[in-house]
């Protein structure tokens, strides 16, 4: 008799448990609320990852990199053109290719290869002509 009631006492309980909502508290990154600037970054950060993936694929195939990078960007270009309005198309074409130019200037001025004239030629190859005020007589 003890023996059956144990076990209705067990099956209450565990129908009682399945019953119970669990008690859940929000922590402070579940309350967290995105910005634009934050999807912005998580944006950039996808786009940094997919690019590196590209990369690695174009290394594991053994592909011409200028050849598939020329792809992904005609790519990339193609859909922007589908998918957006011909001004913001043309802003942003515009907009990055603007960028790229200034940030290149910015990194080229910053290699000394560039910015020293150690091996005395010039910007096409050929050497220099010698400074003739500089002579021995």
């Amino acid at each position: 008799m003890s023996n059956t009631k144990d076990k209705k006492l067990k099956k209450n309980k565990s129908s009682l448990g399945s019953k119970v909502i669990p008690f859940k508290t929000k922590t402070l990154k579940q309350l967290k609320v995105e910005t634009n600037q934050d999807i912005f970054d998580k944006m950039d950060v996808f786009s940094k990852e997919l690019i590196q993936a590209f990369r690695d694929k174009t290394n594991r195939e053994g592909i011409d990199r200028d050849i598939s990078l020329y792809l992904f960007h005609y790519r990339l270009m193609q859909e922007m053109m589908f998918k957006m309005s011909y001004p913001a198309f043309k802003y942003y074409t515009r907009s990055v290719s603007k960028q790229l130019l200034d940030q290149h200037k910015e990194y080229m001025s910053s290699l000394d290869e560039w910015t020293t004239d150690s091996d005395g030629m010039d910007d096409f190859g050929r050497r220099k002509e010698a400074d003739k005020s500089k002579t021995l007589n």
